[in-house]
């Protein structure tokens, strides 16, 4: 970035899109596209392939670029209302075989892009003081690698993340998933029980 484009504001590139100004979009990209990117693979580069991640990150420039007019600074930063599009737009691709929101949405001039879907569970700025997460939490990282990936991506995806890509991303079968997602949930159940007995102190 020059330090010309250093001068520019958020704001100033918010202008740009809203306006259909592909400036803003070369900014946009020069500026957040190596933090979405790094924020997709650290948050669900266990749960999408490398093509849907990129697929992520496509689309979240596009929502970005699309939306940018609805941008609501009262809301929010800028960054923050980008990262939750990039979320957004990756849990999209992990329940895409489930049609959970009416895709003429977009045309609503109420939507946002960056707002959290109907079905989506308190994100973790939300429920960092909650105890009963906390035990799950502690619970899920005892879990065998394939029980722990499968649970993750159910979080992710607000419900049950599509079996058959579970499969294919591990290398395994549709069967296999069914009956390690069974033992899991069994196992969290018992262990989440078991953390809520112990002092925080205690937990291992």
């Amino acid at each position: 970035m020059t330090d010309d484009e250093a001068t520019v504001s958020d704001s100033d590139i918010v202008l740009m899109m809203a306006t259909q100004d592909q400036e803003g979009l070369r900014l946009l990209a020069d500026r957040y596209g190596g933090r979405l990117k790094a924020f997709l693979l650290k948050r669900f580069g266990s749960l999408l392939q490398e093509g849907e991640l990129d697929e992520a990150l496509n689309v979240t420039f596009y929502n970005i670029w699309r939306f940018a007019d609805r941008y609501d600074e009262s809301k929010g930063t800028f960054a923050s209302w980008c990262i939750r599009i990039a979320q957004n737009a990756a849990k999209d691709i992990i329940r895409r075989e489930t049609k959970y929101r009416d895709k003429n949405l977009e045309y609503d001039p109420n939507y946002d892009p960056a707002d959290p879907h109907e079905d989506d569970a308190a994100g973790p700025a939300d429920d960092a003081e909650d105890p009963a997460l906390d035990h799950l939490r502690h619970a899920i990282q005892k879990l065998p690698p394939l029980q722990k990936a499968i649970i993750e991506a159910d979080l992710a995806a607000g419900g049950l993340a599509d079996a058959g890509r579970l499969a294919e991303i591990h290398g395994t079968s549709i069967n296999s998933i069914y009956v390690s997602r069974a033992k899991a949930r069994e196992t969290l159940r018992k262990q989440v029980e078991q953390l809520s007995r112990q002092p925080a102190g205690k937990r291992k």
